[in-house]
């Protein structure tokens, strides 16, 4: 193990694989590499921002069959679905976590609801996204959960 250390490979403690220090984030305090490889540390942010845990997220991504909660999308090119939330739940930059309401690709994230949600209740008339924030599919998989006590 020694020797792998000694040529800059170093074991992720998030996916256990060997990787080049290059493949890991800046230095820690102490000067040592970070203990997750870059993209095992971006999963960890998110999840951490949101408040969810990976398991949540995969159980709600099946739950809405892969596609996104409110085009139905299943392609979402190189960037995995965003984790939508309603803002006006928590103070702060941190979610609770109670208040993610679904997975949603970057179109509906970015040029859907942050526009409708912005507009006055009058104006709100699309019945795609007044569906998606009455019952957003995060509360529906927690309402099946809850019951059978596997959350």
């Amino acid at each position: 193990m020694r020797a792998i250390a000694d040529r800059g490979i170093i074991e992720c403690r998030k996916c256990g694989e060997y990787k080049p220090v290059s493949a890991y984030s800046a230095l820690n305090a102490s000067g040592a590499p970070r203990p997750y490889c870059k993209p095992c540390n971006a999963e960890y942010v998110r999840l951490g921002h949101y408040n969810v845990t990976k398991e949540f997220i995969d159980l709600l991504l099946r739950f809405q069959e892969g596609r996104c909660a409110i085009c139905g999308v299943t392609d979402t090119g190189p960037r995995a679905m965003h984790i939508d939330h309603d803002h006006a739940c928590c103070a702060g930059r941190r979610s609770c976590g109670e208040c993610v309401r679904g997975l949603v690709c970057s179109s509906c994230n970015f040029h859907a609801l942050g526009w409708y949600e912005a507009l006055p209740a009058e104006l709100r008339t699309f019945d795609l996204l007044n569906s998606y924030l009455s019952d957003p599919p995060a509360m529906r998989l927690r309402a099946e959960l809850v019951p059978s006590g596997r959350i």
